[in-house]
């Protein structure tokens, strides 16, 4: 009953890696799309539009970006200014996505690894079942350590 726990547990953590990686998709096809649009809207109008970061923050929300005493909000603003609106989701779905095929990867070794060791034993019963006792002198296939057909008192006098 429990030996088929670890590959159930592995099929199980093999569809959430699944689920991550296609999670991780979703921000990386919408920046493709947000890129493909602005180059559509390139070739339709003539002209590019910008999509920078800082739209995030319109409504009067840009306020609210700390001001630090080294100028940093005015460093923030250049940043966000030129930073695509799209890049930074992007790119967390790019971890999401290799962190996601990591998993899987490990997942599908460690399945592999169970379903051979499952076939190996069983093939180790076939080849058992099919030879009978064996040609070695206890009957035993594999290597032994121990007295291995040598009877007990062997080594007594006897008196």
């Amino acid at each position: 009953m429990n030996a088929g726990f670890p590959v159930l547990k592995a099929r199980t953590v093999l569809l959430f890696a699944a689920v991550l990686m296609l999670a991780g998709l979703v921000p990386v096809l919408y920046f493709v799309a947000l890129f493909v649009w602005q180059i559509s809207a390139l070739f339709q109008a003539g002209s590019w539009v910008p999509l920078p970061a800082t739209l995030v923050f319109t409504d009067h929300s840009l306020p609210f970006i700390p001001e630090f005493p080294w100028a940093a909000h005015k460093a923030v603003v250049f940043v966000l200014d030129r930073l695509h609106v799209g890049l930074v989701p992007a790119l967390v779905g790019c971890a999401m996505t290799a962190l996601g095929a990591l998993s899987a990867l490990r997942q599908m070794a460690a399945i592999r690894a169970q379903r051979q060791r499952t076939e190996d034993r069983l093939r180790r019963v076939r080849d058992y079942r099919r030879e009978g006792a064996g040609d070695t002198v206890d009957g035993r296939r594999e290597p032994f350590i121990g007295a291995g057909g040598i009877p007990r008192n062997a080594n007594q006098r006897v008196a």
